[in-house]
């Protein structure tokens, strides 16, 4: 596992807008159960409820991702990082500070259209 993918790159791949790079995926690529959750939330937004999470089901698993849980260690992480950006004068929403949180505590490269959005956060690897 190298890549921890953010939910804007998995949303514009579902709709088709821009492809997540099959060297990406190929290398091994998980989401955090933050980007799930945001995933659901969008899908029961739409239109068709239903017809959306299951087709949000049916292309997780095509795409073959890893979801990766939250613990202790990742929220002790999303603890040090919220404090170091306050202190910064810098502000993520907690989401976001969740997401790279995984990353950086997993090792992770994380794949985002938002890299100077997450490059506030130190020693996380970040990609477009």
């Amino acid at each position: 596992m190298r890549y921890l993918l953010d939910t804007d790159v998995v949303v514009d791949h579902l709709r088709s807008k821009r492809m997540i790079d099959e060297d990406v995926l190929s290398g091994g690529a998980a989401i955090s159960i933050i980007t799930l959750g945001e995933l659901i939330y969008g899908a029961c937004r739409s239109h068709n409820p239903d017809r959306s999470l299951a087709t949000l089901e049916k292309s997780l698993q095509l795409l073959a991702l890893e979801v990766k849980n939250l613990d202790d260690v990742i929220i002790v992480e999303f603890g040090k990082i919220k404090a170091g950006l306050e202190k910064s004068g810098a502000k993520l929403e907690d989401f976001d500070i969740l997401i790279g949180a995984t990353a950086r505590r997993l090792g992770l490269t994380l794949v985002t259209r938002n890299v100077k959005h997450f490059g506030r956060i130190s020693h996380l690897t970040v990609q477009e």
